[in-house]
Parts: C-alpha cells; sequence; structure tokens
C-alpha cells in the first residue's frame, strides 16, 4: 500500500515535466563529462604568445592573449556545439534558427567560468569554482532545453532559473574585472555585451519570443556609462559589483514591464526595490 501511494504524493508535490521537457540524460551526462574534462585541462595549458597591439595616437590598446583565452574559446565553442546537440533531441525537431537562440547564455557562462579556472592554480578555491561553476553551467543548459518547446509545467521555474543565473554571471563578471584591476576598456569589452545578451534573454523569454534590441542597446549604452562613472569612485570590488547589477537587474526589469504594457506607476516599483537592495548590500559590503 505504501509503495503504491509514494507516486501519488510525489506528482502532488513535484510537478509533472511533460514528455518533451524531460532532459535527455545520456546526451547531456556525455556533454557534461567532456566539458568537465575540458576545463580540468585548463591549469596545465601553458604556451607563449604574442598579444595584438593597436597603437591609435594617444592611446595604445593591448588585448591579452593567453593559453588560457584561447582554453576558454575552445570549452565555449564545446558547450555551444553540446547545447546544439542536446537540443536536436527534442520531439519538436526544432530548426537551427531556433536552437540559435538557446546557444548565448550556457556560452557566456561557459566562459566566464574557464577565466577563472585558467588563471588559477590548483587549490581548494580551483576546486570549488569547479564544482559550483560546472553546477551553474549545467542548470543553464537544462533550463535552456525547457523552455526550448511549447510552455509547460517547467517553464516557470526554467524562466526564473535562468534570470537568476544570468545576473550572478553578471555580479560575478563585475566583482572580477573591478578586482582584477582591469583597465576601463577592457571592461567595457565584457560587461557591455554580457548586458546586451542577457537582456536579450530575458525580454526573449518575457515577451514569449520576440526580440528586444531596442531596450538591448539602451541598457548596454546606459550601463557603460554608469560604468564608467563607478569606475573612478573608490568602491570595494563587491560593492562595485552589486552597484552595477542593481542598475543592470532594475533597467531590465523596467524594460520588461513597459513592454508588457504596465502602466508606470506600478513598472519603476520592483526596479527600485532591487536598486534600493543591492545598493543597500553595497553599502554593508563596502564598510
Amino acid at each position: 500500500m505504501a509503495q503504491e501511494g509514494l507516486p501519488n504524493l510525489a506528482d502532488g508535490v513535484i510537478p509533472m515535466l511533460s514528455e518533451s521537457e524531460r532532459l535527455p540524460l545520456s546526451r547531456f551526462s556525455q556533454v557534461a563529462a567532456v566539458v568537465c574534462l575540458g576545463y580540468a585541462t585548463l591549469p596545465f595549458l601553458h604556451l607563449q604568445l604574442e598579444s595584438p597591439t593597436l597603437a591609435l595616437p594617444g592611446f595604445l590598446f593591448v588585448l591579452p592573449l593567453t593559453s588560457s583565452s584561447l582554453a576558454a574559446i575552445w570549452v565555449t565553442l564545446l558547450v555551444i556545439s553540446g547545447m546544439d546537440w542536446i537540443l536536436q533531441e527534442r520531439e519538436e525537431r526544432l530548426a537551427l534558427r531556433y536552437r540559435l537562440v538557446h546557444w548565448p547564455l550556457p556560452a557566456l557562462v561557459a566562459w566566464a567560468l574557464s577565466v577563472p579556472l585558467g588563471t588559477l592554480q590548483v587549490s581548494p578555491q580551483w576546486w570549488l569554482i569547479f564544482g559550483l561553476g560546472s553546477v551553474l553551467l549545467f542548470a543553464v543548459m537544462a533550463a535552456e532545453y525547457v523552455v526550448a518547446g511549447q510552455i509547460g509545467a517547467g517553464q516557470f521555474w526554467a524562466y526564473v532559473t535562468l534570470t537568476a543565473v544570468s545576473f550572478a554571471l553578471f555580479l560575478i563578471l563585475a566583482v572580477t574585472l573591478r578586482a582584477a584591476g582591469v583597465r576601463l576598456y577592457l571592461q567595457w569589452l565584457v560587461l557591455v555585451p554580457a548586458i546586451v545578451l542577457i537582456v536579450l534573454r530575458n525580454l526573449y523569454l518575457r515577451m514569449v519570443e520576440r526580440w528586444s534590441w531596442e531596450w538591448a542597446a539602451v541598457v548596454g549604452v546606459l550601463i557603460l556609462q554608469i560604468s564608467t562613472g563607478l569606475h573612478y569612485l573608490p568602491l570595494k570590488p563587491l560593492s562595485y559589483g552589486l552597484i552595477l547589477t542593481g542598475f543592470a537587474y532594475g533597467l531590465t526589469s523596467l524594460a520588461g514591464a513597459l513592454e508588457e504594457g504596465r502602466p508606470w506607476r506600478s513598472a519603476w516599483l520592483e526596479p527600485l526595490i532591487m536598486m534600493l537592495l543591492l545598493g543597500f548590500l553595497a553599502f554593508i559590503f563596502g564598510r
């Protein structure tokens, strides 16, 4: 009797996913194994490469080219190809133009994770980043697989996961760049494309498969200006990242609310609350 009651209890607590929303575990596990193997090789790659430079009147731009950066590109391409291979398992047999939508965010997570794994020495900290980062990456890939098809039971949680992971990733990037003392123009090259991709993906899911290029461009320009202003303030890396992420989330949320046609009186409430909350955390951690 107890065994017969267990499935009913599980059905009542855990929303049942449709057949098309269930992960193809065989392909997913193979992709996960190859990607983890790629990450494991990063600390052992040491090549002498010449960094390309661009000399302009009064400026010298140096783009750092290292073995870890090349390896980061390689692992990112592995994730993109793996994500596409997993998506081909869906019952809908999605065309390439529909599968392309689900590449950018896993690629961004994979690239961001490969940077510290390729620069740090193997240590308990390296293993912590490896473990938590891999879980984060595979959670994003699983969520992208769920939201790729028709609206179902898992869509809401997949959307929440993608949104949370996107802005957590942006926070990590901002804090890492600030802590490393990266030059301002190199921060632009990382943060602006990252937030543009995040805004596009977030609004695409929120607007039900409609691209909002105008809002992505507006938020990207505003984040560029805000990051420039914050760059010259005496802020700790975590405070800098929290403030910038607060603005990024607030602007994205406001854009989504306005696109949904919500009145201005209520559209600004959630963005303002999140910006104040993250600003308060920045003040607490910056003391």
